[in-house]
């Protein structure tokens, strides 16, 4: 499905489709460019009842209602014909794809955080990565979490800079405004019954009650104390504001435009229609979410090439994305990774077992393809004798809006939660030295993870007997190798070492996150608001999604009051 078109206006005379910037301004005024779409609204029938700016210098065209993928691509084809139209991109919305499964999380308390030892060989080895951090002067780091919004949760509290909420869907936003500098989730319930009520709009998205999936992120990366909640975060050694949320998932996910927005806005980069420049650019950005479909070059201006300008726009910026490679759908898991997680210049992770095999449910991850690795994101039992193996973090118990009494511990297991891990090690690897570029942090985390285990090692073990993972055959559990599960196995304390490393190589003040910069291939219309206050982004309220396409939450959720079942859906 798709909530309409993404089109790019070609400047009169230019004969081109411009420049491909985000930062581009529009060149006409406000009522000569509805007068053109307006125009090829009614030459080429492609209806919409709203139309905003966008980064780039394009337009979002709203549907009155949500239409199916390959009508939206007809009208798009149908614009590209226009000599004026430079490209036009259909706004596509992608689905949820969670499952939950019961857990006892005071068994698996924090494991991604522990030392590895013999039966934790998929664990980051965080403590011995601040070890190596100890007694040392660290630079202040900020880390993006594009998710469904954050909730005033006591252990984050002065841990979190001002956000913003990009979610520009009324309907789907569940706070009764769209784009507004309040991150907070509102929840993104969404009933059966208001499905049957108005299928059109609802139709893709299935029935859920709110998941809490940008708290529980949030938590993994910034909780500081072990307070018997979430017994702390991966940034704990770092003091001080270190996330920056950003809400851009709503009840039917989250749509590429707002994601585009919100990273753009995320790293400090303006565009046209974009609300005040963020004042704390992110040098990691953590997207759990993500999309099927390629993002390889067709010669097209498409949703991958949206991404890949955007990737691109940030990495010259200074910023790096990680994101998760997605957990299969119900056929289970695929050979590639979800998009934008196949994009280049982003760092894709995959999920292992803590002992080190792939995931069942975990998409594959190709090194030669594109930076990527693995790390433990939890797995969901498959035998109703085996002990699940999730990732603790923070939830809360409100089926639909937060229950401020309701934090809850909750056990989880998904891709989502093996981002987290290697984009809390970037962001340390900065701390350590702010002066590494992009490329190097990269570097850093693929050539220092471990090999991964082989069937012929783990026999030795005495781990499970699996075969090797090979795409189209064996994708469930398996033994990795670097072309279905990327470079290794994360190892945070190897990656600090490789940033204290070049920390003697780099002179004081170069390298760091470039100045205020503009892009102008895509910028939508925004509500100019005030800049919110310092202390906004605890205490804020949430927002919706509405541009292009929607990205689907990669977490499945183990809920402690449930019993334990099998599979995914």
């Amino acid at each position: 499905m798709a909530s309409g078109i993404i089109v790019k206006l070609k400047q009169p005379g230019s004969g081109g489709n411009g420049a491909v910037r985000p930062s581009a301004l529009a060149f006409e005024s406000t009522t000569r460019v509805q007068e053109r779409l307006t125009s090829l609204s009614w030459r080429y029938q492609v209806p919409f009842v709203a139309h905003k700016q966008t980064a780039f210098a394009a337009h979002v065209l709203r549907a009155a209602r949500p239409v199916p993928l390959a009508q939206a691509q007809a009208q798009a084809a149908r614009l590209m014909l226009d000599p004026n139209v430079a490209w036009a991109i259909p706004n596509v919305i992608e689905r949820p794809a969670t499952a939950m499964v019961a857990n006892d999380p005071w068994l698996y308390w924090q494991t991604w955080l522990r030392a590895r030892d013999t039966g934790l060989r998929g664990v980051a080895n965080v403590p011995k990565a601040w070890q190596a951090m100890a007694s040392r002067s660290l630079s202040p780091v900020v880390i993006a979490v594009l998710d469904s919004g954050i909730l005033p949760y006591a252990d984050l509290a002065g841990r979190t800079w001002p956000g913003y909420d990009f979610v520009s869907e009324v309907e789907f936003a569940r706070d009764g405004n769209g784009v507004d500098p309040d991150p907070s989730d509102p929840g993104n319930w969404l009933t059966a019954s208001e499905r049957a009520a108005n299928p059109a709009l609802y139709g893709v998205c299935p029935d859920h009650d709110s998941s809490w999936h940008g708290l529980s992120i949030a938590s993994m990366l910034a909780a500081q104390t072990y307070n018997g909640l979430d017994g702390g975060g991966i940034l704990a050694p770092l003091a001080g504001p270190v996330l920056l949320p950003v809400r851009v998932a709503g009840a039917c996910g989250a749509e590429v435009s707002d994601i585009v927005e919100g990273m753009l806005w995320a790293a400090g980069i303006a565009y046209q229609g974009s609300p005040a420049l963020n004042p704390h650019p992110a040098r990691v950005i953590n997207l759990s979410f993500g999309g099927d479909g390629s993002c390889a070059v067709t010669g097209q201006q498409d949703a991958a090439w949206l991404y890949r300008q955007t990737v691109a726009a940030l990495k010259a910026k200074g910023t790096l994305v990680v994101a998760s490679a997605g957990n299969g759908n119900d056929l289970g898991p695929q050979a590639q990774p979800s998009r934008p997680a196949n994009c280049p210049g982003v760092l894709a992770v995959t999920a292992l077992h803590p002992q080190g095999f792939k995931s069942s449910y975990a998409n594959l991850v190709d090194a030669a393809a594109y930076p990527s690795l693995a790390t433990h994101g939890g797995d969901v039992p498959l035998d109703p004798m085996e002990e699940p193996a999730g990732i603790v973090t923070v939830s809360n118990t409100g089926q639909r809006s937060p229950d401020p009494q309701g934090y809850v511990i909750q056990s989880m297991v998904g891709t989502s939660f093996a981002a987290p891990a290697a984009a809390g090690v970037a962001a340390l690897m900065w701390a350590v030295d702010p002066n590494l570029s992009v490329d190097e942090v990269v570097a850093g985390l693929t050539r220092t993870a471990l090999p991964h285990i082989t069937a012929q090692e783990a026999a030795s073990l005495g781990m499970p007997d699996l075969p090797t993972c090979e795409a189209g055959r064996n994708m469930g559990r398996c033994y990795c190798t670097a072309s279905t599960c990327g470079a290794g196995r994360l190892d945070a304390e190897g990656a600090i070492q490789y940033a204290l490393n070049e920390l003697l190589l780099h002179p004081a003040g170069t390298g760091g996150l470039a100045g205020p910069s503009r892009v102008d291939y895509f910028s939508p219309s925004r509500a100019q608001v005030a800049a919110p206050s310092p202390d906004s982004s605890s205490n804020s309220g949430g927002g919706g999604a509405t541009d292009s396409v929607s990205l689907a939450v990669l977490g499945l959720l183990m809920a402690l009051t449930l019993m334990a079942t099998t599979g995914r859906r």
